[in-house]
């Protein structure tokens, strides 16, 4: 098929103007920079054209990844389905710009088969590779997980179910986007030395007593990523619009702010003892952090880079959601397996709601009825269940069933799914938001935690 679309790749382009195919030819064919993009730009290229080139290009990236796959069946099928799908657009090209009714009637008939393989295929995959449901290929976009015990991240390809796991330079505890999308954030300890160098990463010698922050592309993850050495023990990162990160630093009671274009710390925030998850509020105005050791969540001016204030909240609390108005924080209690309920006007705590045991991470859906928390149980007995918190009632209305040691929360942008990993199952459990059930699981690299989606590039 790849040589197949190369020589169609060369026939379409033999009619550009000679100084457009100048262009096309010397355009870099890696990824991240596809031969749609260079097309794109150029006016003179005809609509007929750009779609064609636009169609295979869409299609390839998705093959070669659905091909690594390790077992041949199931590589076969995820290869097949973008193939198919490539047929499929451009056969409803030439039934727009085309005007021979044969080629319209083979079109007619290529969309037909194709589709039709195509939803065989999905189903096949679902119940033999059984874990993506086709119609994640809807909401689209990557999943991307940390795996602390494998010093890796996976990727998860939505739209064919392919898995793709690089080494890094730590262990990374956590994940996270810059809210454009643009960067993947990972932090944790440094790796074992060996554990990362197939892949073209490493660190330096400075580092080496510190903890990290890699700054990757989301779009080429293998790719060597950005290395800035944060401070001991990072747990967990976010970003806000203005280009900073923050990391808390379980190691020395602080937050560590990061110039994301400078790749250099630029301030220090105190906080309690052992602060681990945090999240900023929608505004970006306030980032809430919880402190694990002494049992409070600090509460940070992101302008003044200072904390203005200290709720205590209960035992272990481990990380924190905003739910989208801005106006609550739910915050898990590790040690009391309940998840408490701060109003962030009056920054005082204003229920307590008994979940599973050890709750770890917690996430609001996007229209705010509902917050998905983690309960990991112990390292002696991995608990698999979620907690479904209805945000109007303040109770527990489903307990789903994911893997052992259910750990990281996550929600896709359109609110149809909640990404859970399982530390103890190494993989990734999904969850279908309005039917509020676990409709498959993905296995991942060795014990994850972190878990974050990204939409698809338009």
């Amino acid at each position: 098929m790849l040589r197949t679309a190369i020589v169609l790749s060369v026939g379409i382009l033999a009619g550009l103007p000679g100084a457009a195919l100048a262009q096309v030819g010397h355009a870099p064919h890696h990824s991240g920079t596809p031969l749609a993009k260079t097309v794109e730009t150029d006016r003179r290229v005809p609509d007929v054209t750009r779609a064609y080139v636009e169609a295979m290009d869409a299609m390839h990236g998705p093959m070669m990844d659905g091909v690594m796959a390790g077992d041949p069946d199931v590589a076969f099928v995820r290869g097949m389905i973008p193939h198919h799908q490539g047929a499929i657009d451009m056969a409803r090209i030439v039934q727009q710009y085309g005007d021979d009714p044969k080629t319209k009637e083979w079109a007619a008939q290529i969309i037909e088969a194709q589709e039709r393989e195509i939803a065989e295929m999905r189903a096949w995959l679902e119940a033999n590779a059984g874990v993506l449901p086709a119609a994640l290929g809807q909401t689209g976009g990557t999943v991307y997980t940390a795996n602390e015990g494998g010093g890796s991240i996976s990727a998860i390809d939505l739209g064919t179910g392919a898995v793709t796991t690089v080494s890094l330079p730590v262990a990374p505890h956590n994940v996270d986007l810059t809210p454009d999308g643009r960067l993947l954030l990972a932090v944790g300890d440094p790796a074992p030395e060996g554990d990362h160098g197939s892949n073209g990463h490493g660190h330096g010698a400075e580092s080496a007593a510190a903890g990290l922050l890699v700054i990757l592309d989301p779009q080429n993850i293998a790719a060597r990523g950005t290395i800035v050495a944060v401070g001991p023990h990072p747990a967990h990162v976010v970003a806000d619009r203005l280009g900073r990160a923050y990391v808390s630093l379980a190691g020395g009671d602080e937050i560590a702010v990061v110039d994301l274009a400078q790749a250099e710390v630029i301030a220090r925030i105190a906080t309690g003892a052992y602060p681990h998850g945090l999240r900023l509020n929608p505004g970006e105005t306030e980032l809430y952090v919880a402190n694990v050791e002494d049992g409070s969540v600090s509460v940070v001016d992101t302008q003044a880079l200072a904390e203005v204030a200290r709720i205590p909240v209960g035992k272990a609390p481990v990380q924190v959601g905003f739910t989208p108005p801005g106006d609550q924080v739910y915050v898990s209690l590790r040690d009391e397996n309940r998840v408490a309920v701060i109003d962030t006007a009056s920054r005082a705590v204003t229920n307590r709601i008994g979940v599973g045991p050890n709750p770890i991470q917690v996430f609001a859906t996007t229209d705010g009825a509902f917050v998905y928390v983690a309960n990991q149980g112990t390292g002696d007995a991995p608990n698999d269940t979620v907690s479904v918190i209805d945000t109007a009632t303040g109770r527990v209305v489903e307990t789903l069933t994911a893997g052992g040691g259910a750990h990281g929360v996550s929600a896709s942008a359109d609110g149809a799914w909640v990404f859970v990993t399982n530390i103890a199952d190494d993989s990734a459990s999904v969850i279908d938001v309005k039917r509020r059930e676990v409709v498959g699981t993905v296995p991942v690299g060795d014990r994850p935690n972190g878990i974050v989606h990204a939409s698809p590039v338009r």
